[in-house]
């Protein structure tokens, strides 16, 4: 691989890297959103602005499902931010790991298209089929030219 190319590649990786630092960041501000909401007079004001969402009122029903709410998103966010550093140190398997949780998660970004379509949806979508595209490739890339194991 030439040198201009293998700058390139990493470039790549790191913007993917910063993508899912993004993603991990806003799911940890979401979770402690959610744990904030078991304190009466901050669901209070929330339950006012959320109205008009009923799956945000389900969410809203009980402490339970605020503390499902909130373990999902560290969760989520814990993969994210292990994905992030596995692909800024480029690591192999990270780019693997990428690649299956993307790919997992594509169903459920098409079915909330489907019940709603938003340009922040759609260019997630959009984001997520061309990073799992470009992993693909730049495994199978490496795979047949006999890449450095990572």
């Amino acid at each position: 691989m030439a040198i201009s190319a293998f700058a390139s590649s990493k470039r790549i990786l790191r913007l993917i890297a910063l993508f899912r630092f993004s993603k991990a960041l806003l799911l940890i501000l979401a979770g402690a959103g959610a744990l904030q909401l078991l304190r009466p007079e901050v669901a209070a004001r929330a339950v006012e602005w959320v109205r008009a969402y009923p799956f945000a009122m389900r969410a809203l029903q009980s402490p339970e499902h605020l503390e499902i709410a909130a373990a999902g998103a560290f969760c989520y966010a814990a993969l994210f931010t292990t994905e992030g550093t596995g692909l800024w140190l480029e690591k192999r398997w990270a780019e693997y790991l990428t690649v299956i949780a993307t790919i997992s998660f594509i169903p459920f970004e098409v079915w909330e298209i489907v019940r709603k379509v938003t340009v922040v949806r759609v260019v997630l979508l959009v984001s997520n089929i061309a990073i799992v595209i470009y992993l693909i490739w730049r495994l199978t890339r490496q795979h047949r030219f006999g890449g450095i194991a990572r």
